[in-house]
């Protein structure tokens, strides 16, 4: 059931043009993951390798990201990965507000289909989207915030995007890498304590 309302959204996105994205798009990038997976990972958008594959958080920034999830026992086969926008926009820049708006109903039904117990929100623009707030990472990252859609409750750690981190490359404590793991192994322990044998 879950895997087959995932495998028709993702047709819709493949040929969906509600925003203007869709004409410079190559691929579209609706997500990857198991379809009952306990966690989502949700970005703010594609990049250029991601938009040439069709596969979400594969470039240089998704491979450190995917490398701080295996480090800290989270690795990506057991998240359902995706963005706030499934195409990329131009020269990676934010997605727009009409942009936004227009795939919203695709990441809606993607919670609603796979009813995650845990989103990590990476970046500002999915944070401040799942917890209506203008506050910036810096100061929303570090806490779980309770989301909820439709009834559906469900926790949010905000982390920062690894592009930052590919910027700030220390792995100082208190740094930005440093900090990200250690988000990442307390997303690990609430799924832990959540479903025995996670």
């Amino acid at each position: 059931m879950q895997a087959d309302i995932l495998s028709k959204l993702k047709s819709s996105a493949e040929s969906c043009y509600m925003c203007s994205l869709a004409e410079t798009r190559k691929k579209a990038v609706f997500g990857e993951g198991p379809f009952d997976a306990p966690a989502m990972l949700v970005g703010e958008a594609p990049g250029a390798d991601e938009d040439e594959l069709g596969r979400p958080f594969i470039g240089r920034s998704g491979r450190l990201l995917s490398s701080l999830m295996e480090e800290a026992g989270l690795p990506r086969e057991k998240l359902f990965i995706t963005n706030m926008v499934k195409c990329r926009p131009p020269e990676n820049r934010l997605p727009a507000r009409k942009e936004l708006e227009a795939c919203r109903p695709y990441l809606l039904a993607q919670i609603a289909a796979i009813r995650p117990l845990l989103v990590l929100a990476v970046g500002n623009v999915p944070a401040r989207a799942f917890l209506h707030t203008g506050e910036g990472i810096t100061s929303l990252r570090g806490k779980f915030y309770t989301a909820e859609l439709e009834d559906f409750p469900f926790m949010v750690r905000p982390v920062f995007h690894p592009s930052y981190l590919l910027r700030n490359r220390s792995v100082e404590e208190g740094k930005p890498v440093s900090v990200t793991l250690a988000d990442l192994q307390e997303a690990r322990k609430f799924l832990e304590k959540a479903i025995p044998g996670f």
